[in-house]
């Protein structure tokens, strides 16, 4: 879900300003070809279409409240994946703010109370990619809460699958349970995307922390 080269143009960074404070800075991830997410201005099939100011605060907030998560995780995961831009397509068709798949989107309006009329909308694009997040986090219950948000986060952009068989093997190495195992210690069993991606995704998530006044459900 991230881009091959994230390296946005000059002119998307002047367009990135989406609420009152300043964005983090994209952390810049050279990926190999063929991953299948990724926001890219070069990728862009529609016009680039920018939040408008402090909308997409608001628009974090009401999800973050309806499904019980920060705003600042929520506003992370928009800020490495798109950047902001409800347009932005990736190279293997990743959509939106939060860049879903056309299956996940389907897999969202079969498994949830989200309606989705388009993966552009910023609104249904939003609640549809938050509830997916809440619904990996929940997946990982058994774990503390930091590596709760790494496993989900990995699963997000990597798939969960992949997370579980890289949780199993890791268990096996060291010869820990599942339950004892953490993210160092499954990282290495991960596409490099995925192993960049989620410390991309917790530093911008501490940044919003650290400037929105927001409630801290599920701190990181």
């Amino acid at each position: 879900m991230i881009k091959k080269s994230f390296l946005l143009s000059s002119m998307a960074l002047l367009l990135f300003s989406a609420c009152d404070i300043e964005p983090p800075a994209i952390v810049n991830i050279d990926l190999p070809s063929g991953s299948k997410g990724g926001f890219s201005t070069s990728s862009l099939r529609l016009p680039a279409r920018i939040l408008e100011k402090n909308t997409s605060v608001r628009l974090a907030k009401i999800q973050a409240r309806r499904f019980e998560i920060e705003p600042a995780m929520i506003l992370g995961v928009i800020t490495q994946e798109s950047g902001f831009n409800a347009n932005a397509v990736s190279w293997a068709g990743a959509q939106g703010l939060m860049q879903l798949m056309p299956g996940t989107v389907e897999h969202i309006r079969k498994n949830s109370p989200v309606q989705i009329s388009s993966a552009f909308n910023p609104v249904d694009n939003m609640a549809a990619g938050s509830w997916y997040l809440r619904s990996l986090y929940d997946q990982f219950r058994a774990y503390p809460e930091s590596q709760r948000w790494q496993f989900a986060l990995a699963s997000y952009n990597g798939g969960q699958g992949r997370v579980t068989q890289a949780i199993q093997k890791a268990a096996f190495k060291h010869k820990k349970s599942r339950q004892q195992v953490n993210w160092n210690d499954i990282k290495n069993y991960l596409p490099s995307e995925t192993r960049n991606y989620v410390p991309a995704v917790m530093q911008h998530a501490r940044y919003y922390r650290q400037n929105l006044k927001s409630s801290r459900i599920h701190k990181i």
